[in-house]
């Protein structure tokens, strides 16, 4: 089956089920047992170099239709280990995973699945994995690779609800799977039309989170969120497109009550050397005192080992995180010109005044408090923030509200 034909066709299953599923919960015709549902809103299609993978992400609890994100991975083991391609072997060269699938229609469901993890420490990283009662914890050769693998037989699985915990020497990273559907590329039309046609015609709902409780829902939403800027190679703009989704991670997360995403704003004044039309900065977060912060998201920057270099009394920022920083003085020297300030305000009803600039970038893999409090000491009002702490941020910022 050609990849876009897969990608059509998976687009077209998802939007009619879920409709259909809203449309019941709205009628009362869904039996909820307590539970209050969460929707995806992001359909990642991932072509894995042999495998489709068609991942729901997102937690909403007003269905609103799929943003759908098309991915290219080399393999589908760096898909779902997080860090390499790299088969799941033991020292042994034997094969090593914790489930091996080799067949068609496999289903796997709220499980979690770990090989000689230390769950003290994936916690205090990772605290969704609370979620999980029940994880299985491979403790046989030490190995590496990803958790799952795939046999010459295999055809197709679902993986819903569940949990990998990847490690990678002292290194953690866990995939929060809502649900993922895995086809080998050769399958035909056919078989995904039949899989499906068993999968979602049960009584049970697929694709949806349930949950009980209040902080639940924040652990969700978190889990998800990490699952995407833990993801090998995704976007920026995948990233953007999950937090415009979600809001309530931005608003708790920086204590604001209104925030402006991707807002267009035309040079209108300038020096005279500006080359650029306008400017388009990720988000201006609004303070309490009515004026905005300006803020740019970055990438997790998985590939680097450090987003800072240098002994201590040279440190300094890579060159990725150095463009982020010149993009966020380059927003504030905008609205320095008296016709672009006047833009922003009949536009979006923007105000700027002393802005603190703020960079997402990083993640506590490769972002040293200490290194990066060295490495901004040659900048004022600049602030750098990684991925791993903003999700934290959200979490704790719930808690001590509810």
């Amino acid at each position: 089956m050609l990849f876009e034909e897969y990608v059509y066709n998976i687009k077209r299953i998802f939007e009619s089920y879920f409709k259909y599923i809203f449309e019941m919960e709205k009628e009362g015709n869904l039996d909820l047992w307590g539970n209050t549902l969460l929707y995806p809103n992001i359909l990642l299609i991932t072509n894995c170099s042999g495998f489709y993978v068609a991942e729901l992400i997102g937690a909403v609890r007003k269905y609103d239709g799929l943003k759908v994100k098309i991915h290219k991975e080399k393999s589908i083991y760096r898909y779902l280990s997080q860090f390499d391609d790299s088969e799941p072997v033991s020292n042994d060269s034997k094969l090593d995973s914790c489930v091996y699938l080799d067949s068609d229609r496999t289903y796997i469901k709220g499980l979690g699945l770990a090989r000689n993890a230390d769950f003290k420490v994936v916690k205090e990283r990772f605290p969704s994995i609370e979620l999980y009662n029940s994880i299985l914890n491979w403790t046989g050769e030490k190995g590496k690779g990803s958790v799952i693998s795939f046999g010459p037989n295999f055809e197709s699985c679902l993986i819903e609800n569940c949990v990998l915990v990847n490690r990678l020497d002292n290194l953690y990273r866990c995939k929060n799977i809502l649900a993922a559907y895995i086809f080998k590329s050769s399958s035909p039309k056919q078989k995904l039309i039949d899989f499906f046609s068993q999968v979602l015609s049960g009584k049970e709902v697929k694709g949806i989170h349930t949950i009980q409780w209040q902080l639940e829902e924040q652990l969700v939403i978190a889990g998800q969120l990490q699952n995407i800027y833990l993801f090998p190679s995704l976007h920026e703009t995948t990233i953007g497109e999950f937090l415009k989704l979600h809001p309530e991670t931005i608003k708790k997360a920086f204590k604001t009550e209104h925030f402006e995403y991707e807002p267009y704003l035309k040079w209108l004044e300038h020096d005279g050397t500006c080359e650029d039309t306008a400017i388009n900065p990720d988000l201006l977060i609004k303070r309490s005192d009515g004026y905005y912060d300006i803020y740019d998201l970055k990438t997790a920057a998985l590939a680097k080992e450090n987003i800072t270099k240098g002994g201590r009394k040279r440190r300094r920022f890579i060159d990725y995180v150095e463009e982020g920083v010149a993009q966020l003085v380059n927003y504030e020297e905008y609205f320095t010109y008296l016709k672009n300030a006047v833009h922003a305000k009949e536009k979006y009803g923007i105000e700027i005044k002393n802005p603190k600039l703020v960079l997402v970038v990083g993640s506590w893999e490769n972002s040293s408090p200490e290194e990066v409090v060295q490495a901004r000491r040659r900048y004022t009002g600049v602030e750098i923030i990684d991925y791993d702490t903003f999700c934290h941020l959200f979490i704790g910022a719930k808690i001590s509200s509810s």
